[in-house]
């Protein structure tokens, strides 16, 4: 079974979900398309490997909607992936040393139980009022 679970509505990414444990061959592997909002890689590399020193050109950069990653470290939670129309497209569990990327689309995480998860997302941020849609809870 592969550990990557891509979510999609008709063409469009949705979300990843990326199981601890992925395999990778020839020590890299993305798991993004070279469009995606936010590119992710899982690497592996043997003692000794060193990635040369570095920096990264200014870009002019086109802030789409909020792309999030989340890592969990610890705990189990439900995630809910929605369309725009607000359909339920997956539903996933995941644990500690998961991840998924939220490219689009809306998304609902419940704790199944006590979870520590860490969460990277474009800045700067407006807040909630500014930066969020909700669902309607009617």
């Amino acid at each position: 079974m592969d550990k990557v679970r891509v979510v999609r509505s008709g063409e469009r990414t949705l979300a990843i979900f990326i199981r601890k444990g992925l395999s990778v061959e020839e020590g890299a592997r993305f798991v993004t398309e070279q469009q995606d909002a936010l590119q992710l890689g899982v690497f592996e590399r043997p003692a000794g490997y060193r990635v040369a020193a570095h920096r990264h050109h200014d870009l002019p950069v086109e802030k789409r909607a909020g792309a999030e990653f989340l890592y969990i470290e610890s705990g189990e939670a439900k995630v809910t992936i929605f369309d725009d129309a607000w359909k339920i497209v997956a539903e996933e569990t995941v644990q500690a040393g998961d991840a998924l990327l939220l490219l689009a689309g809306g998304h609902q995480v419940e704790m199944l139980k006590p979870t520590r998860f860490l969460e990277v997302k474009q800045g700067p941020y407006p807040g909630d009022a500014k930066a969020k849609v909700f669902r309607d809870a009617s």
